[in-house]
């Protein structure tokens, strides 16, 4: 009888244990510090800082960049940093503010926006368009990015035939 009650008191404490409420998050602050995140991570990126960057991403970040397999890993995104960094950009810059969301428990947020690479050349410079959409997570008691998409707004590249011709 005395093991029987110790056990159900074991499991009600264990049941109020985890049903208690998460800690109280103010979304205003949360999302404020998201926005942070992301204008602190760009910063670096306008100083092709490869460690800076790498920094934000999550040690499991999933990267989803266009025209490639997605990478898993801030090791195995070094290199899409690198080639990032290779492009002869003067300036990143945001389209409109980003929108940017918390969940309700305060460990994730997603945030989707448009940016602009200025990119100077022979002909003048140029203005490259594209978007993102970043997942974060609160890791120990920082935000990180765990996926992030990103591609280009250029039409993709035609890939038929010119008429008269054949893709074989």
């Amino acid at each position: 009888m005395f093991r029987t009650l110790v056990s159900f008191s074991a499991i009600g404490l264990a049941a109020s244990i985890g049903c208690a409420p998460a800690r109280e998050i103010d979304k205003t602050d949360e999302v404020s510090a998201v926005r942070q995140r992301y204008a602190d991570w760009v910063a670096a990126e306008k100083r092709r800082d490869l460690e800076a960057s790498m920094s934000f991403l999550a040690p499991e970040a999933i990267i989803q960049g266009e025209g490639a397999p997605a990478i898993r890993g801030a090791d195995a995104a070094r290199g899409v940093w690198k080639d990032f960094f290779a492009i002869p950009y003067s300036d990143i810059v945001d389209v409109e503010p980003r929108t940017v969301v918390v969940a309700r428990s305060g460990d994730l947020a997603y945030d989707v926006g448009s940016w602009r690479l200025i990119v100077p050349g022979n002909n003048g410079v140029t203005e490259e368009r594209g978007k993102s959409t970043i997942i974060w997570q609160r890791l120990h008691d920082q935000w990180k990015v765990t996926a992030i998409a990103f591609s280009m707004d250029m039409p993709p590249v035609s890939t038929s035939a010119p008429s008269g011709t054949s893709l074989k």
